[in-house]
């Protein structure tokens, strides 16, 4: 999943400053390499997501993974602008109280 967020943060970026594809070499390549506290971390995350309800969850996967902006979310899904900010609202706190203190220091 983070790879994916990785490729739609270089998607968008391209987008946004009108380059279109990038050049292999402007590309900066991550290491890949995660340490055991960091895997630990992105799962305890994950779970969380996945346990928010349905409506909170769409807008988290449309928003922060498939990088729509809250406009276009809130068109994909019927709802008002609001409605999504709302929900986002929702979902970070939820995924936030979700965690172990010491995953909070680690992210």
């Amino acid at each position: 999943m983070a790879h994916r967020i990785w490729l739609n943060e270089l998607r968008s970026n391209a987008v946004r400053r009108g380059g279109g594809l990038l050049a292999v070499e402007d590309v900066p390549i991550p290491d890949g390499k995660h340490d055991a506290e960091m895997n630990f971390f992105v799962r305890e995350v994950l779970h969380n997501i996945y346990q928010l309800p349905e409506a909170q969850r769409v807008c988290v996967f449309l928003v922060y993974v498939e990088g729509y902006k809250y406009a276009e979310a809130a068109d994909i899904l019927s709802i008002p602008v609001g409605t999504v900010m709302s929900r986002l609202s929702a979902a970070r706190k939820s995924v936030v109280e979700g965690m172990s203190e010491k995953d909070k220091k680690l992210g």
